[in-house]
């Protein structure tokens, strides 16, 4: 155990944590040992561990995450990057006044996600940045890409996050860096850092709305996703809890999940079907674009007429080849308007040295088209 002079106890143990920060024992990022391990090494008891860590806490000088530890924060702004990785003999290096940028999305294979993409880009001067666009597909692409972004000295990057519980230990280090980083579509609980999304309760509660004004009672909500996947699961909040503020009964909102858009119409037939004569669903919304022109298609195949039988509406506005372009009634989520308010978030970051966090929520617009009415008696 390490000798201190006569001082309390927990001030020993905080001044010894500080030491081993200035000597680059701990760097910001790294993760200091845990209560238990702090009372074995300097033979003390939780409480003045606790104290100690508590007080390092309130100057900011460590970070503390459930589930995840404690770790050592920056509370100033790193300086901006500067590219020392050298770059393969293959490629032409890259202007001295060029700042590099990325941009990560999921997926980059619907206009949703290009109009986001594009408003990013809108941002920033083709002249003095180079915006890398990136696929992550799945959480382990994600949080490789996160570490080669650092690696590589990206100057800053807008994320649309992978949909899942717990963020990574990769964006944890980069919040505790002050690394520039922007959400986009979705956040990250107990991730302080700067996003842009949608309200996606309020998009919800317009869909019911309209659809309610419209005389529909029995409704259903097809989504290809996980309905606890972050929009749809604050799309069907917003769509329940209108429908208990219009004090429609609990069976007035049926949700049907996981559809594979993948699959046969036959496979979803007999499901559709039932809904329609036996629950008596006069209405679909569904959460997706494609999900919408998947459905149309479907019912179509029932030889069910959109809006004659049913009303369709969609988030996001669907492209089908058999209707013209502005046939769906949809939710529009303003992705363009999205991705560029991302990329001013993150531009005043790296050109500004703007450190504050950010909370921007967009509101979204219903756009009534053809693909929705009145119940048909």
């Amino acid at each position: 155990m390490p000798t201190f002079p006569d001082q309390p106890l927990y001030q020993k143990i905080k001044e010894d944590i500080l030491r081993q920060i200035k000597d680059g024992q701990l760097l910001p990022g790294d993760k200091i040992p845990t209560e238990y391990q702090l009372m074995e090494k300097y033979g003390v008891s939780r409480i003045t561990v606790s104290k100690a860590l508590s007080e390092l806490k309130s100057e900011g000088i460590i970070t503390r995450f459930p589930h995840k530890g404690t770790f050592v924060t920056k509370s100033v702004l790193l300086p901006p990057l500067v590219r020392d990785t050298p770059i393969p003999s293959s490629h032409t290096a890259m202007p001295a006044s060029m700042t590099e940028i990325a941009c990560i999305l999921p997926s980059i294979t619907d206009s949703f996600s290009l109009s986001m993409v594009n408003g990013v880009q809108s941002v920033f001067p083709e002249d003095t940045y180079i915006c890398h666009i990136f696929q992550s597909h799945n959480p382990t692409v994600e949080n490789y890409l996160l570490q080669r972004c650092l690696e590589l000295n990206i100057s800053g990057i807008v994320l649309f996050p992978q949909d899942q519980p717990f963020f990574s230990n990769q964006l944890l280090a980069m919040q505790l860096q002050n690394y520039p980083l922007v959400l986009l579509d979705r956040y990250l609980p107990r991730l302080n850092t700067n996003y842009v999304i949608a309200d996606n309760k309020a998009a919800g509660e317009l869909c019911l709305r309209h659809l309610h004004k419209l005389g529909h009672q029995r409704i259903a909500f097809v989504t290809s996703t996980d309905r606890n996947t972050f929009s749809v699961k604050y799309r069907i909040e917003g769509i329940q809890e209108t429908a208990l503020s219009l004090n429609l009964p609990d069976y007035a909102v049926q949700l049907v999940e996981f559809l594979d858009k993948h699959k046969k119409f036959s496979y979803y037939q007999d499901l559709f079907l039932n809904l329609i004569t036996q629950n008596r669903v006069t209405a679909f919304i569904t959460a997706e674009s494609s999900t919408c022109t998947y459905l149309y298609d479907l019912l179509t195949s029932l030889d069910i007429k959109v809006p004659g039988d049913v009303s369709l509406m969609s988030f996001d506005k669907p492209v089908c080849s058999s209707r013209n372009p502005d046939f769906f009634t949809h939710i529009s989520q303003s992705e363009y308007l999205m991705g560029r308010e991302a990329g001013t978030l993150l531009k005043n970051r790296i050109e500004l040295y703007d450190i504050n966090t950010y909370h921007r929520v967009i509101t979204p617009t219903l756009h009534v088209h053809e693909s929705t009415g009145s119940v048909c008696l």
